[in-house]
């Protein structure tokens, strides 16, 4: 790995950096020169959001220049990418030295990678605390998690292929902690709640079946009958429509 020569003094470390990635791309650090609002180059910026949304926050050269230059040839896609990594550098680390290695963004041979013991990225955070809560966590840590899902994975990149598959799991994920949540306030009887947390999952997911039976069971409880009725029937018609299946036994035990 490159050895790292920065302006910091001896035994010293760059301050962290963050990179907040859910309701939109911010880059931030917990002391130091400021980090600029404008990036001198977009693709700079993209090269960040791209390591910070892949697993292990790494790529191979080639993969970085497939993703980002798809129709420059060899020659032109390696000059784009030094210009784009020397700007990434620079922007992320105002103070550094020239020709010095970044604190942040570390190039090992062929590889790119963020450090991970000096990048803090939001998403990683609220993935991993949804996963402890939905193993281990009873509903307060389940409500923590939930609150870190601060908004939609890189909204700029909506439509990139690269964003896609981390979009999904992390979209999955707060689905699970939603239905969580709707399940512990049915259980404590606290059904309004339990309902509007069935309600967002439908939101994003309207043939989620789980969510269906949550609603069918509040208003069946609250007495409104034609409207839990109601409820099965756009399940029904959710899932046939988007599954090409049938509601479950357990959906069809409460109609």
């Amino acid at each position: 790995m490159n050895a790292r020569h920065t302006t910091h003094s001896p035994g010293t470390t760059a301050p962290r950096l963050r990179l907040h990635l859910l309701g939109g791309f911010r880059a931030t650090r917990d002391s130091g020169p400021a980090l600029p609002h404008r990036w001198s180059r977009l693709t700079a910026q993209t090269l960040v959001r791209l390591l910070a949304v892949v697993p292990g926050h790494r790529l191979h050269r080639e993969q970085v220049m497939d993703l980002c230059w798809p129709d420059a040839g060899p020659q032109a896609a390696q000059g784009s990418l030094r210009v784009a990594l020397h700007a990434a550098r620079r922007t992320l680390e105002p103070e550094l030295a020239p020709r010095a290695a970044s604190s942040y963004l570390i190039a090992d041979g062929a590889l790119l990678f963020l450090d991970p013991a000096a990048v803090w990225i939001d998403a990683d955070e609220a993935e991993d605390a949804a996963r402890a809560a939905l193993e281990h966590g009873g509903e307060r840590e389940v409500a923590d998690a939930l609150a870190r899902f601060t908004g939609e994975l890189l909204p700029e990149d909506r439509y990139a292929s690269w964003a896609e598959t981390r979009r999904a799991q992390l979209a999955a994920l707060k689905e699970k902690l939603l239905l969580g949540l709707a399940s512990a306030n049915l259980g404590a009887d606290r059904l309004p709640e339990a309902a509007a947390f069935a309600e967002q999952v439908l939101g994003t997911g309207p043939a989620e079946e789980a969510a269906h039976r949550v609603l069918i069971d509040v208003y069946t409880r609250q007495g409104l009958r034609r409207r839990a009725v109601r409820q099965y029937h756009l399940c029904r018609a959710a899932l046939e429509a988007e599954l090409g299946v049938r509601p479950g036994p357990e959906t069809e035990r409460l109609h």
